[in-house]
């Protein structure tokens, strides 16, 4: 049973044009459709580039079916001055638009942000790029991966074998389309003046917004960070992997009351977290060796006991399948296009009210009659 999640949608009323593709943009746009707002989404003939990009139900990636949850599908080819003139006429009567065009190209569409304001002067404009719409980098490209790399995300997921590694999902995309939701929610917030904004929303801004920690410190000491909480990380066991984190020095002391070797701590090599993060090798092989001996599940029991943080290491199904997901209501099914049902998280605080995501131009010839658009 969820505990008194919110049903209510603020932007009711709110009427939003997603001509972006791919994650950011689109998740901004869905998370303004979760919240009450009526999204359509601008496609060209090919439609979204994301629609194709990976497996999922009905030729539809589960990128594309997840970050447009919630939207209507007009399509709308913008080379074309009819369409264009369209896409205007909408952009009249939008409260907000979103675009992911590379810098400078939507303006040579005729879709700009000054012609926009021309005929609506009240748009909030959201442009989401790569490296931001000023600077020498500005007409780069950027995806996900290069932005990880770029921001220095990469170089503190190092994995054992010391190689920088890239997370192997979107985190950045995703964490752009919320900041993107943020800002023009703020933006709409009652009070404001309502007057035309562009809101800059870049990747790389946003990598370093969620690494500000790791940048300060950085520029505080003129090097790397160090690890801050030696020897949290994942460990295989006998059946499968385990990951164990720290946040005191009373933790590391009851690590090695679990795994039986009570003396680590008093080892001038492991009495603090600066001397392990010096002696990490011997302290690793040392642990290493330890949880190979027992089950996960043995030293999740273990470990927690002996008041640990610890988890088994799920893979997406394990953690489908968990009860408290089911109990808590994390993931509840949805029908997320017609005759498909999936489990769908919800976002948290917020009662699940998803719609399903439009399958290309499914809604475009309703669209243009609503609005009396020819």
């Amino acid at each position: 049973m969820i505990s008194n999640p919110t049903t209510a949608a603020p932007l009711a009323g709110t009427l939003v044009l997603d001509l972006s593709q791919g994650i950011a943009g689109p998740y901004c746009g869905r998370l303004l459709a979760d919240h009450g707002a009526r999204v359509i989404k601008i496609e060209p003939p090919q439609g979204d580039w994301m629609r194709a990009l990976g497996p999922g139900p009905q030729g539809m990636s589960a990128s594309a079916i997840y970050y447009n949850l919630g939207k209507e599908s007009l399509v709308l080819d913008l080379k074309s001055p009819d369409d264009l003139a369209r896409a205007l006429a909408l952009a009249a009567r939008a409260d907000v638009m979103i675009e992911s065009a590379r810098p400078g190209a939507i303006e040579k569409l005729g879709l700009g942000f000054d012609a926009v304001c021309a005929v609506n002067s009240a748009i909030q404009y959201v442009s989401v790029s790569g490296f931001g719409l000023t600077g020498p980098r500005a007409f780069d490209p950027m995806t996900d991966t290069v932005a990880q790399a770029f921001s220095g995300y990469m170089s503190i997921n190092r994995g054992r074998d010391g190689i920088p590694h890239k997370t192997d999902t979107t985190i950045i995309d995703a964490v752009t389309g919320l900041y993107g939701f943020q800002a023009v929610s703020m933006a709409l917030w009652p009070g404001q003046p309502r007057e035309a904004r562009r809101l800059d929303i870049a990747l790389m801004q946003s990598a370093a917004a969620i690494l500000g920690p790791k940048i300060l410190e950085t520029a505080h000491h003129g090097h790397a960070p160090a690890p801050i909480n030696v020897p949290a990380g994942s460990y295989r066991t006998s059946d499968g992997w385990v990951a164990v984190t720290l946040v005191r020095e009373e933790n590391f002391v009851a690590l090695a009351g679990a795994i039986e070797r009570p003396d680590l701590p008093h080892d001038a090599r492991f009495a603090s977290f600066s001397d392990r993060a010096k002696n990490l090798a011997p302290l690793l092989d040392i642990l290493a060796k330890k949880f190979a001996e027992k089950s996960t599940d043995d030293w999740v029991a273990r470990l927690t006991k002996a008041g640990v943080l610890a988890s088994r290491i799920n893979g997406f199904g394990d953690w489908l399948d968990d009860p408290h997901v089911a109990a808590s209501g994390a993931a509840p099914d949805h029908d997320v296009l017609p005759g498909a049902t999936l489990p769908v998280p919800r976002n948290p605080g917020q009662a699940p009210h998803a719609r399903p995501a439009p399958a290309l131009g499914q809604h475009g010839a309703a669209i243009l009659r609503e609005f009396g658009i020819e």
